[in-house]
């Protein structure tokens, strides 16, 4: 209810603007014909409505005139029926069109959202943005459906049957359509007076939900701490109290007020107060010699339709709803789109060049400055640097997630803007930090990028990712669904990824840490199969831990935006600069004549152990030259 509140107010904020309605009509534009025809029929079928009302009364009036013929009568039966007929048909055509038309609408905007986001840039997605896309094609397009299938054809029923019937009741006999007309105006008040001012008392609404919802969080998170090393007055439920006491007020403030005076505005205009009003007033009127009993009858049919002129606010509801759904709508087809090349190039060769490379995530606040780069075939570079040194988003823009500022990315001499996205990723492959499998069976997942890949290739890439074994133990293997049958942890998806990457064969290899959350065994797996996936690329890997790079061909270091040192690590460890004072805060002091020569004995020497058999501990991504399956 809550939520409901505080959403109807954002609406009616969206609505005043003018912006949603705008996006609406821009977004319902091819079947704006069919749905004014369904408007049309609408109001065909309210006024229809109302002709069966009037027969009945006609009946009652010729039944109680001694002169009237049969052939009167039945004719007035005959007009009550063929108006509820037309008016039910009308009214069932009209919603027939108007739903043909969600559907249409519905089709059209989810085909040009998932158009649109296939060239919205992929760091929009990587940042968080990837929830909000998939609201918009489910929840803010299911929004849509009440308002075109429903919202103008429902406020029109909702204006005009009330109107037509006051109308007539004014032409049968204005001082009983006046008594009617008091409570109807009155509850209206009421009604407007109790919204006034509903969004500001609202606001305390969401700021009480907020706050019990993340004091909640956080008694759950610290309460076993807060009990064991809490003192005496310790009171860790504390905060979560006031919390609730705080959205206690907001409610008591923002719905007992509204709701009590909504309260009476509908209780004034129910239908048993109605009808007794109309019943007791006409009954006087026609003692007192005003009216005949005859002419009660349209009264008491059409009483109970004008109080109704007040679901006018209840049905504009499904249109606010539509509006403020149309506006989200529209900002993700505003999206930014990376521009495509009429006249696309092939690259020749892998070899990686950044040329003069600057790119910040919003205007005037760059990130990366001036960047030269180049990576070579067959070669690893290792990218190092502080932390928000910009190393993450130096790797985005070579798998063009992004577009540079100034500068360019080219691969095999062609600048990344001057290709075709396909070509583009048939020749790039990523694995991230935490990689993401669809929820889908695991070989699909593993042949995404080779959707017609035999099994055998399949079953070879999951054997050099280390993961076979695993997808074999499941009920179902590989028919197994990710995130159904096959409850993997961090590492064994992360393999699953390797195994994909592995599968699609890309020369060119961006590795964003992809050890850096899963436990030390995972990673000794994860580990020898990225040295398999890695084996004669060109390789760019962003290391957080020094200790994963010491035999990278290259390595560069980022602070602050910018390339301050390049070199083996052995050079570079020599040197007194940033790379030399980052290994000393994270990997302590290392002798230079000591440097480890493999990945095991790097992880084992600054722990002063017997580094044992290689592949005891793996802790490189760097990889050691294998054989990649075909």
């Amino acid at each position: 209810m809550l939520h409901g509140l505080s959403d109807a107010l954002r609406r009616a904020r969206a609505v005043r603007s003018g912006e949603g309605a705008a996006a609406f009509a821009e977004l319902t534009a091819p079947v704006a014909g069919r749905l004014r025809a369904a408007l049309v029929l609408q109001c065909a079928a309210t006024v229809l409505g109302l002709v069966p009302f009037l027969g009945i009364w006609a009946i009652g009036d010729a039944a109680l005139d001694d002169r009237a013929t049969a052939a009167r009568v039945w004719t007035w039966v005959a007009v009550v029926v063929a108006g509820a007929v037309f008016a039910c048909a009308a009214r069932l055509a009209a919603y027939g069109l108007s739903h043909r038309a969600d559907l249409q609408v519905a089709d059209t905007v989810r085909r040009r959202i998932a158009d649109h986001l296939s060239r919205v840039p992929l760091g929009w997605f990587t940042s968080g943005a990837a929830g909000r896309s998939l609201d918009a094609l489910h929840n803010d397009v299911g929004d849509l459906h009440p308002a075109v299938a429903h919202g103008k054809l429902d406020v029109a029923a909702s204006i005009i049957a009330p109107v037509a019937a006051f109308g007539w009741l004014l032409a049968a006999d204005w001082r009983l359509a006046l008594v009617v007309a008091v409570p109807v105006a009155t509850s209206f008040g009421l009604y407007v007076r109790a919204l006034s001012g509903a969004e500001e008392r609202m606001r305390l609404v969401p700021l009480g939900l907020l706050a019990v919802t993340s004091t909640v969080g956080a008694l759950v998170r610290d309460l076993p701490t807060l009990r064991v090393l809490g003192g005496p007055g310790t009171r860790p439920e504390a905060a979560a109290h006031r919390a609730a006491d705080q959205l206690r007020d907001g409610l008591r403030i923002a719905v007992a007020e509204q709701e009590s005076r909504g309260s009476r505005a509908g209780a004034l205009i129910s239908p048993v107060v109605t009808l007794t009003l109309v019943l007791g007033t006409g009954t006087w009127f026609v003692a007192a010699g005003w009216s005949r009993p005859v002419d009660l009858l349209p009264f008491l049919l059409l009483a109970v339709t004008v109080s109704g002129v007040q679901r006018i606010a209840e049905t504009g509801t499904s249109l606010r709803v539509g509006y403020a759904a149309a506006g989200r709508l529209r900002a993700v087809l505003d999206l930014p789109t990376l521009p495509r090349t009429d006249a696309p190039r092939e690259p020749e060769g892998h070899r990686v060049e950044l040329a003069d490379v600057g790119y910040g995530h919003e205007p005037g606040s760059p990130v990366l400055h001036g960047i030269d780069l180049v990576l070579e075939p067959g070669t690893v570079t290792a990218l190092v640097g502080p932390s928000g040194a910009g190393k993450s988003t130096l790797a985005a823009l070579i798998a063009r997630f992004h577009d540079p500022d100034t500068g360019q990315v080219r691969l095999g001499g062609v600048d990344l803007r001057e290709m075709a996205p396909e070509t583009l990723y048939r020749r790039i492959g990523f694995v991230l930090q935490d990689s993401v499998l669809l929820r889908t069976s695991l070989r699909d997942n593993i042949r995404l990028a080779v959707p017609d890949a035999p099994h055998d290739r399949v079953v070879a890439a999951a054997r050099a990712a280390g993961v076979h074994e695993r997808i074999q133990a499941l009920p179902k293997g590989y028919d197994a669904i990710a995130g159904e049958d096959a409850l993997l942890s961090g590492g064994e998806r992360q393999r699953v990824a390797i195994a994909r990457a592995l599968l699609a064969d890309p020369p060119v290899l961006v590795l964003d840490e992809p050890t850096a959350q899963v436990d030390p065994e995972a990673e000794a797996h994860i580990q020898r199969a990225l040295s398999r996936l890695a084996a004669g690329r060109t390789v760019l890997v962003v290391a957080h831990r020094l200790a994963t790079v010491t035999r990278a061909d290259h390595v560069v270091v980022l602070d602050r935006g910018r390339i301050v040192e390049r070199g083996r690590h052995p050079d570079l460890l020599a040197r007194d600069g940033v790379y030399r004072q980052l290994w000393r805060a994270l990997e302590g002091e290392a002798p230079l004549d000591d440097t480890p020569d493999t990945p095991a004995a790097a992880g084992t020497a600054r722990a002063g152990a017997d580094p044992g058999p290689r592949t005891a501990v793996v802790t490189s991504p760097v990889p050691v030259h294998g054989e990649v399956p075909r």
